[in-house]
């Protein structure tokens, strides 16, 4: 019995078959098992602990965006095994599970009151600076010790941090920061250079990084 043919009549249909097939192979991201969000993921992180790109994970859940993501959701990771997927799950929380909802919340609104008018990617590089004192000697080691601190930051220094609220993209920044994105490569100090800069010392340090014009400094 034939299962199909060879012949000159049917070798159009089979050729076209084969190439459709071939093109959905390539352009479709390989997944062997999906991801149970855990809290303190994000597209960030995820995409660092997996090895891929973010606009790879974003391809492969298109229907999320990076203010979806919530524990227990389910979602795609390109080339992601069901081992891999397992062992990525026993590790995430980290960072983001040491800090208690009120330290976020914090962050968060001193995020917004600092760089709340600029662009995302300032209120993470906020974030971070937070978080890098955290850990470097010298300053205080909680958050509310940090963002405290007599004169740390402009905006609780002159009240405005007081009238500010947490926004969701304000959390969000402080969940990238926690899942180890950091734009200001360690940065321990940020500055908008200009008349408001009223210690002259902030300039002898190291810049690691200029974001939308703030300058991050170690």
């Amino acid at each position: 019995m034939t299962v199909f043919s060879t012949s000159r009549r049917a070798r159009p249909w089979f050729t076209a078959a084969a190439l459709a097939l071939a093109v959905f192979c390539a352009s479709s991201p390989a997944w062997a098992a999906g991801y149970t969000v855990r809290q303190g993921d994000t597209f960030w992180s995820l995409a660092r602990r997996f090895g891929v790109s973010v606009g790879a994970l974003e391809a492969a859940n298109p229907a999320l965006s990076a203010m979806d993501l919530y524990p227990g959701l389910h979602m795609r990771v390109p080339g992601a095994s069901a081992a891999s997927s397992s062992v990525a799950a026993s590790q995430s929380g980290g960072a983001a599970s040491s800090l208690s909802p009120a330290a976020i919340t914090l962050i968060a609104r001193v995020a917004v009151a600092e760089e709340g008018n600029h662009t995302f990617i300032d209120m993470v590089g906020v974030a971070s600076v937070v978080l890098n004192r955290l850990r470097a000697p010298g300053f205080p080691k909680t958050v509310s010790g940090v963002i405290f601190q007599p004169w740390a930051f402009t905006s609780v220094a002159n009240g405005y941090f007081y009238s500010v609220s947490a926004t969701a993209s304000a959390r969000q920044a402080v969940r990238d920061a926690l899942g180890g994105w950091d734009p200001t490569k360690g940065a321990l100090y940020f500055y908008d250079p200009g008349p408001g800069v009223t210690d002259p010392w902030i300039y002898t340090q190291p810049v690691t990084a200029v974001i939308d014009g703030t300058v991050y400094a170690r």
